[in-house]
């Protein structure tokens, strides 16, 4: 991608950020807006899978908006719902920055070919593609999720390893081997809570990547074909598709599903370490806002981890869950509480 100094201080640099469920983005998204620069106006776009956003009423932070894409995937709607939420936020609200915060099952591999598309790169520039990994839960999800989670590092010019406090130093130096072996092109960075300089995120370069991937007419050679046999895709035979027109790809969260609980009582810590505890290993992903002991609470569960933050009081408060082939009834009597219709 060429673009001269005039451009690159006109057109609204996009940040991509991408990584598993539970990895750590919008802790990552957290923190760089706490950074934020006021006189730099940056706006948020929250890309969540199912139909309730719980991430956008976690971000806060010096942001002039937030705009969320629910029940969607933006590898496959960059030119519908994505593009139009850009502009809004870049021409309506003047935002010289957009944080794109993806969903935790979009590839970036299936956006290259969108972002080299002419009348999306004269709109916007992308700044280099950062990919959030949780150094704890490598070595259970690879094998999981296969060519997808290798495709999220393989696509990626910044790779944040985080939850290294989580990992001991053998499995920390497995994890990094294995990483700069699928994509030796990455800088890569080590964190706790995502709390690195935001200055590598907020970058006015362009993405490598990016530019690789346009400078070999949409296949860049030396980058995509690595290991090719282990990353190309699979199709899914799944009662839960969700039929995209992608180049006839079939993608990982097609095979995904979720659900929503309303927990309206107040639990105890005990009680809630107790329901965590009987998640099914299928259970990738639970997050959102509850009464815990008394205290409104943020409630972050992934890989058999459970975080409770303080939180402020909610008109209402709801738990997602985000898995496969989920039980709902029975998960949800773990807490007590019916499935919600996630009105």
């Amino acid at each position: 991608m060429q673009s001269d100094t005039s451009e690159l201080r006109t057109l609204p640099q996009i940040h991509l950020l991408f990584g598993f469920l539970g990895a750590g983005k919008t802790t990552l998204v957290r923190n760089l807006l706490q950074k934020a620069d006021p006189d730099y106006p940056t706006a948020v776009i929250v890309n969540e899978f199912g139909d309730v956003g719980i991430d956008g009423d976690i971000i806060q932070g010096n942001t002039i908006d937030t705009v969320e894409l629910a029940s969607g995937c933006i590898c496959c709607t960059l030119k519908g719902s994505l593009m139009n939420a850009i502009e809004e936020l870049a021409n309506d609200k003047g935002a010289k920055r957009i944080v794109v915060e993806a969903t935790g099952v979009a590839d970036p591999e299936d956006m290259l070919d969108d972002l080299e598309d002419s009348t999306i790169a004269e709109k916007m520039n992308v700044a280099p593609i950062v990919v959030v990994v949780d150094a704890s839960y490598f070595n259970k999800v690879r094998p999981m999720l296969g060519e997808f989670y290798v495709s999220q590092v393989l696509n990626a010019d910044i790779v944040i390893i985080n939850k290294i406090d989580r990992t001991d130093e053998q499995e920390l130096k497995n994890v990094t081997e294995q990483i700069k072996e699928i994509n030796p092109w990455a800088e890569i960075r080590f964190t706790e809570f995502c709390d690195v300089d935001s200055s590598l995120v907020f970058s006015n370069d362009v993405s490598a990547l990016l530019a690789r991937y346009d400078s070999s007419n949409g296949e860049d050679q030396s980058h995509h074909d690595h290991d090719r046999d282990e990353h190309h895709h699979h199709h899914h035979d799944d009662e839960h598709h969700h039929h995209h027109d992608h180049d006839g790809h079939h993608h990982t969260h097609e095979t995904m599903e979720s659900f929503v609980i309303a927990p309206h009582e107040d639990v105890s810590q005990v009680d809630l370490e107790r329901a965590c505890g009987q998640l099914p290993d299928n259970v990738w992903r639970m997050k959102g806002h509850m009464v815990v002991s008394g205290q409104p609470s943020l409630i972050q569960y992934s890989g058999g981890q459970l975080e409770v933050f303080d939180a402020e009081m909610k008109s209402h408060y709801r738990l997602v869950f985000i898995g496969r082939d989920l039980n709902p009834e029975s998960i949800a009597s773990g807490f007590g509480v019916p499935i919600t219709d996630a009105a």
